[in-house]
């Protein structure tokens, strides 16, 4: 099979695992804490391993990884209902990876491919077994329930108001964490994907796994409060140039520093304004790091061009021999 259409495969199938990666992690942030949605969880980060070895090889191949998803489902639906859809997008999935094996000749891809079909086989049976137990919860609490009599309903209307959504301004905050967050676990992925030194690569895609944690901290704290993440990503710069990049992530990191700098005093919860706080030091850190890895690309690029522009040595002139006089 040609190159090309190896990548655009390969290009197709980092999509369902982003569309995957999104799912899960929204499903896990909207449930309850608990098991469940910490294997969810677990589960999420393994499709990510998939979508960075993915990437590799399409680098390896000369062609370009793409940082967008397929369409995600964000209806609210009981946990068995999304775990059910869990299990529909595996199975997607794993039609996908054995159509791809099938029509690639390519032994080395096929072999990549058969090892991430072989965890999408485990996730679906995961998600099943989850939403069984799911299942079995929800008719344990709903026998509760009317074995009480419907007295929590009562107790509900007659007690206490359950918490609303929180404050339109500390929502849109959140909202506006949870975003900045997503866009840049995508931009430092893909740089870290496309950069060719190593120690770089490396603490890019750290970055990258730190902000996932900033992404769940703020949507798990937006869903406890009743508002809804938004996983839509801002306009990302994306190119192979490490220069623009690493400009561009010191940039972003700067940026969002003084938006949580900003932001801290004006929120009155105290965890919240903790939370913030630990992820404000967090950026301060990363824009530390980015600041040295582009110091040290500059250093680098000038220091090529110098070896580019550094006159060549005269050649001698050549000696004629004694067979050459005689001609």
């Amino acid at each position: 099979m040609d190159k090309n259409k190896i990548i655009a495969l390969l290009r197709k199938d980092m999509m369902g695992e982003q569309q995957a990666i999104v799912q899960y992690l929204n499903h896990a942030y909207n449930m309850p804490e608990g098991t469940v949605p910490a294997e969810i969880e677990a589960i999420a980060r393994e499709e990510m391993y998939h979508l960075d070895w993915l990437a590799d090889m399409i680098v390896e191949l000369g062609g370009d990884p793409t940082m967008e998803r397929d369409p995600v489902d964000f209806g609210a639906a009981p946990a068995e209902q999304q775990l059910l859809k869990d299990v529909d997008l595996e199975q997607v999935a794993i039609d996908q990876y054995r159509a791809h094996i099938a029509m690639i000749d390519d032994e080395t891809v096929r072999r990549l491919l058969a090892r991430i079909l072989q965890d999408e086989l485990v996730h679906q049976e995961q998600f099943r077994d989850l939403a069984a137990e799911a299942a079995a919860e929800a008719a344990a609490e709903a026998a509760a329930e009317a074995a009480a009599g419907g007295a929590s309903g009562a107790e509900a209307e007659d007690g206490d108001e359950p918490a609303g959504k929180p404050p339109e301004r500390l929502q849109a905050l959140l909202k506006k964490g949870v975003r900045h967050e997503y866009s840049v676990v995508l931009q430092y992925l893909y740089h870290s994907f496309v950069a060719e030194d190593c120690e770089a690569s490396e603490e890019l895609q750290n970055a990258a796994i730190n902000e996932m944690q900033h992404l769940g901290w703020l949507a798990e704290h937006l869903a406890e409060e009743g508002g809804e993440p938004d996983f839509t990503h801002e306009e990302l710069v994306l190119t192979r140039d490490a220069i623009t990049n690493l400009e561009a992530d010191v940039a972003i990191e700067n940026q969002v520093t003084q938006m949580y700098t900003v932001q801290i005093p004006e929120v009155d919860e105290e965890g919240l304004k903790k939370l913030l706080t630990r992820i404000r030091d967090h950026e301060i850190y990363h824009e530390a790091v980015f600041s040295d890895l582009l110091a040290e690309a500059r250093a680098t690029t000038a220091s090529q061009k110098d070896e580019t522009d550094e006159p060549s040595a005269p050649t001698r002139p050549s000696i004629p021999s004694v067979g050459s006089l005689k001609d």
